[in-house]
């Protein structure tokens, strides 16, 4: 019983993650953001990344983008099964959940638009000498998988 009570959780947790960033993608798009500023440290910029987290590994050739979408979903295929094997276990699987929709998203996003949908930029120019200080370009489902591996790390550490 106490089994089923958590398939019903992950499978929320699951659809939220999932819909919550489909949504903010859709909304990107939608409205085709270039440069707009939300404050003086946030703005939405849409860009269609084809390589990895925060535009490592981007490019414009169709054989890089292949090998990478093939390595992400390999990637998100271990995680699946780890996560089934740690939920037969008895084990918390919150975060494996996390990151399984996040990437799933992204994926959906590279079988469509060939490349992943970023919008949210965060940057500061108050450090005039240095320039304008900015982090690399991103989505939610970016900050979902960062969440729920930071959520693994804390279980694995927990339980060694």
């Amino acid at each position: 019983m106490k089994k089923n009570c958590y398939v019903f959780w992950y499978v929320i947790l699951f659809l939220f993650v999932l819909l919550f960033d489909r949504v903010t993608k859709f909304f990107a798009l939608v409205n085709q953001f270039s440069n707009y500023k939300i404050t003086d440290f946030l703005e939405f910029d849409l860009v269609y990344n084809r390589g990895m987290s925060w535009g490592m590994l981007d490019s414009k050739s169709t054989l890089i983008f292949v090998l990478v979408s093939a390595f992400i979903c390999l990637v998100t295929l271990a995680m699946a099964t780890y996560a089934y094997l740690r939920f037969k276990a008895g084990h918390n699987i919150f975060g494996e959940i996390i990151v399984i929709a996040g990437s799933l998203s992204n994926i959906i996003d590279r079988v469509i638009y060939g490349g992943v949908i970023d919008f949210i930029v965060f940057s500061c120019d108050y450090f005039t000498k240095l320039g304008k200080l900015s982090f690399p370009i991103f989505n939610l489902a970016d900050t979902f998988i960062f969440i729920g591996v930071f959520i693994i790390t804390i279980n694995i550490w927990r339980n060694n």
